[in-house]
């Protein structure tokens, strides 16, 4: 799944890979990465080469199918010389014992709007995968939760690790360039990251945002980065017939070097979503300053705690409220700016790997 255009669990799959092998190059150990590309990963990482048809954004469903395939049929094979195989994904051998997979969500069984070939997969084939594994990684205690209920995997197999973040990436830069501005030509904008499923709930946002005052879409454009096929294409086609052309803007995939000043020249971010595994976006933006009106749902408060205004991404009004809120209010939004930021350094990618490291070596392999 790694990826020369990384975003969720390419972002998740790069970062602890590079801490882990960090601590295992630190206990005079290493580990070797089957993977199609390599640009991000460390120097001294062993990698296995794989065939650059494996990914996503270059070749869509078909490389979803040869992952499949190696997955089954080489894999096995190739990985025989290893202690432990781990995958940061939903993605591993069916014949292979001393390995640990993980699961970011289960929303291919929540809701049905997802592509088919991935529900199948959870549906009929991750269940096997779950059964062979001798552990898995849940991102959040809310994945914990989906995986025992919606899988019926024993809970006493499932482990809680939270992702991370990349604090000399993502913070409060006393030095901000104008980098996100001079890119796109937007500063002070409402932002929304990653229209990628119907229940990232953008038609909601797109809604109340409609409905907002002139004088405040024209302080405050909407700002839509990231997102995938088809659902992006239903995105703009909703915020068209809305004749929101001229206050919403969709920026499309953002570049890591970029990201932290899209967040950082944000006024703030809005994450509206039903549904989310863990939620990289607030955890993101609160580091670098960014408030957050988000979704009180599912991994979201596990993720922001008391740093984020909540709303109910079913009501229209919880949202309209937030906003006049922030806006309207100096003081909240300051102590959201401070509060955000105290939240994010709970996380890093580093402590990620090291819980990693630690149940790898303490808790499953050594007993």
């Amino acid at each position: 799944m790694l990826d020369d255009e990384p975003t969720g669990v390419g972002v998740y799959s790069f970062n602890v890979i590079n801490n882990l092998a960090q601590l295992y190059k630190e206990a005079n150990s290493s580990i070797s990465v089957f993977t199609p590309t390599y640009k991000k990963l460390g120097l001294d990482i062993e990698v296995i080469k794989l065939s650059d048809l494996m990914q996503s954004s270059k070749h869509g469903k078909k490389a979803a199918l040869l992952r499949f395939i190696w997955n089954t049929v080489i894999y096995p094979i190739q990985s025989k010389k290893f202690d432990y195989l781990i995958s940061p994904t939903t993605h591993g051998s069916f014949f292979s014992k001393n390995q640990v997979i993980t699961i970011h969500d289960v929303l291919s069984l929540k809701y049905n709007k997802t592509l088919p070939h991935q529900r199948f997969y959870f549906k009929f084939l991750l269940p096997q995968l779950i059964a062979k594994s001798k552990a898995i990684i849940a991102i959040s205690q809310s994945t914990k939760t989906d995986i025992v209920n919606l899988l019926n995997c024993p809970e006493e197999k499932i482990h809680v690790i939270h992702n991370g973040y990349d604090p000399h990436r993502y913070n409060i830069s006393e030095n901000n360039d104008d980098a996100f501005c001079k890119e796109y030509g937007f500063k002070n904008y409402f932002l929304a990251v990653g229209p990628n499923y119907p229940h990232k709930n953008f038609e909601f946002l797109l809604n109340v945002y409609n409905k907002l005052s002139f004088e405040v879409k024209e302080q405050f454009p909407l700002v839509i980065a990231g997102g995938k096929q088809p659902y992006l294409n239903a995105i703009k086609q909703f915020s068209a017939k809305l004749n929101l052309q001229k206050h919403v803007h969709f920026v499309g995939y953002v570049s890591e070097d970029l990201m932290p000043a899209m967040y950082r020249e944000a006024f703030a971010l809005i994450f509206a979503s039903l549904d989310e595994g863990f939620g990289m976006p607030p955890l993101e933006a609160m580091a670098c300053g960014c408030p957050v009106i988000a979704s009180n749902s599912s991994s979201i408060p596990e993720v922001c705690g008391e740093a984020v205004l909540y709303i109910d991404p079913t009501k229209e009004s919880s949202l309209t409220e937030a906003i006049h809120q922030l806006t309207r209010n100096k003081a909240l939004y300051n102590e959201l700016r401070e509060k955000g930021v105290r939240q994010a350094q709970k996380f890093s990618w580093r402590k990620t790997a090291e819980s990693l490291k630690s149940l790898l070596d303490d808790k499953i392999f050594n007993t």
